[in-house]
């Protein structure tokens, strides 16, 4: 009798509640012929799936929980991100002999993990959001949630924010906590910041700021230390104090009938509570993206990506640097995959250096560096698309004491063909033909090259 008052009692609260669903599936081959650019190869050549799931419960009007579910999201386990599963993906090595990859009939097992959950309020002008819930700005330079079909990263945060919509003006306050120690106050990771944004979608003007500080008290802060000789991805000797940078970024945009334009700045200020040489370290870096979209009514569009992102000088006490959202790309192997054999794009400050630059993810990012990528596209049909792009790029500051070195990164000429095989359905296939500059090539660097590589992948994605 109770377990049936039970079930009657679940399934009023199910009917009296709604549950809305959407989600996405991606399975995704690559190969990349050299991406050392020099002797061993290191190709590259691996496979991968993920699923998410977002369930979005109505609790009544005005109020909902929304949450998403990763499935197979296990790849890439030094980064918190959607990479996904690899394809293929066994017991480790090491395993005992009953799990053993050779004489076993069944994969292992993955993990489901809970990557977003905020509660959401809604009101006439505005909304309140609370929880891990993703976080974006502009064009995606500095923040991009991974709501694209093959998007591999994602933005988010445990934050409090409250949305006001005045006419065509966003005005949001935050506080998000990146890290909490535990149960006692001061030891944390926290931004607090503003963001004003005008967005008239009749006229197609948009402009607006978002100004962040992040801070970190002493104990939290685990910005990288360390020997810069054994370990490229420290910036500093030592922590020393408590962080405090400010971000600022801006965005600027406008549509015509026949062209549309969107840039977006970031600035870096402040000081990172580290010491390098005795001194203290201040982070001073910045960014900038613009994309320009030719529109018209032919089967032909053209668009242009260009922009820069600082790079950190080794010959300075501050760090420079700045690094784009990895899901901004501008092309198909330069700032997405890592190539040659030393820090070209001075990244490895956000990189897993345990990982070699032939196993490794697509976690490289724009650094250090002036990009211009030209786009033509091609719509042959409904159905089908023909993408061309030629980037060219060139270093902003050498990664060699005393600016040694060519600052060269040398071009890339991808292709790409999308295929819409149902509603929500794409297959995509890339080919993308890289020509390294001589900065990839250095004499303080035994082994290293900038031999031509290639890489070509192909991968099914849909949405629901």
């Amino acid at each position: 009798m109770k377990i049936l008052l039970f079930l009657i009692t679940t399934a009023q609260l199910v009917l009296a509640n709604q549950i809305d669903w959407n989600g996405g599936y991606r399975f995704e081959y690559l190969q990349i012929d050299r991406p050392s650019l020099g002797t061993p190869y290191q190709r590259k050549e691996y496979g991968m799936h993920f699923l998410y799931l977002s369930p979005r419960l109505i609790v009544s009007d005005g109020i909902q929980v929304v949450t998403r579910f990763d499935v197979m999201g296990d790849g890439g386990s030094s980064y918190n991100s959607y990479l996904g599963s690899v394809w293929g993906q066994g017991n480790p090595a090491g395993s005992p002999s009953s799990k053993s990859n050779t004489l076993g009939r069944n994969s292992t097992s993955s993990n489901i993990r809970a990557s977003q959950m905020y509660f959401n309020l809604s009101q006439e002008n505005a909304s309140l959001i609370l929880g891990r819930a993703p976080f974006d700005f502009g064009i995606g330079m500095s923040y991009s949630v991974g709501n694209g079909l093959f998007d591999h990263w994602n933005s988010n945060r445990d934050q409090v924010s409250y949305k006001m919509l005045v006419d065509n003006m966003i005005l949001m306050p935050f506080i998000s906590r990146h890290y909490d120690d535990g149960y006692a106050q001061g030891s944390l990771v926290q931004d607090e910041g503003f963001l004003v944004l005008y967005d008239n979608k009749q006229t197609g003007n948009q402009i607006g700021v978002m100004l962040e500080r992040r801070k970190a008290s002493l104990s939290s802060n685990d910005t990288p230390v360390g020997n810069a000789t054994t370990n490229p991805s420290v910036i500093g000797d030592s922590v020393q104090g408590d962080m405090s940078v400010q971000k600022t970024n801006f965005i600027l945009g406008k549509d015509w009938d026949n062209f549309s334009f969107r840039l977006e700045a970031g600035f870096n200020s402040g000081d990172l509570g580290i010491v390098k040489n005795g001194q203290s370290v201040k982070s001073t870096g910045y960014g900038i993206a613009s994309e320009w979209i030719f529109k018209n009514a032919s089967s032909w569009n053209y668009a242009i990506k260009t922009g820069v992102a600082s790079g950190d000088n080794p010959d300075t006490t501050d760090y420079e640097g700045f690094q784009f959202d990895r899901n901004y790309d501008v092309a198909f192997l330069m700032f997405n995959h890592r190539l040659g054999t030393y820090d070209t794009l001075r990244s490895a400050a956000i990189r897993d250096t345990g990982l070699t630059v032939g196993n490794s993810p697509d976690d490289e990012a724009i650094s250090n560096a002036f990009y211009f990528a030209p786009v033509v596209k091609y719509r042959w049909n409904d159905k089908l698309d023909l993408n061309q792009t030629f980037a060219w790029a060139q270093l902003m500051v050498s990664p060699f004491a005393g600016g040694k070195g060519s600052k060269e990164l040398g071009f890339e000429y991808d292709l790409e063909l999308n295929y819409k095989i149902r509603e929500k359905v794409m297959w995509s296939n890339q080919l993308g033909f890289v020509f390294p500059g001589a900065a990839f090539k250095s004499d303080t660097v035994p082994g290293s090259e900038n031999n031509f590589t290639f890489g070509f992948a192909t991968k099914i994605g849909l949405q629901f």
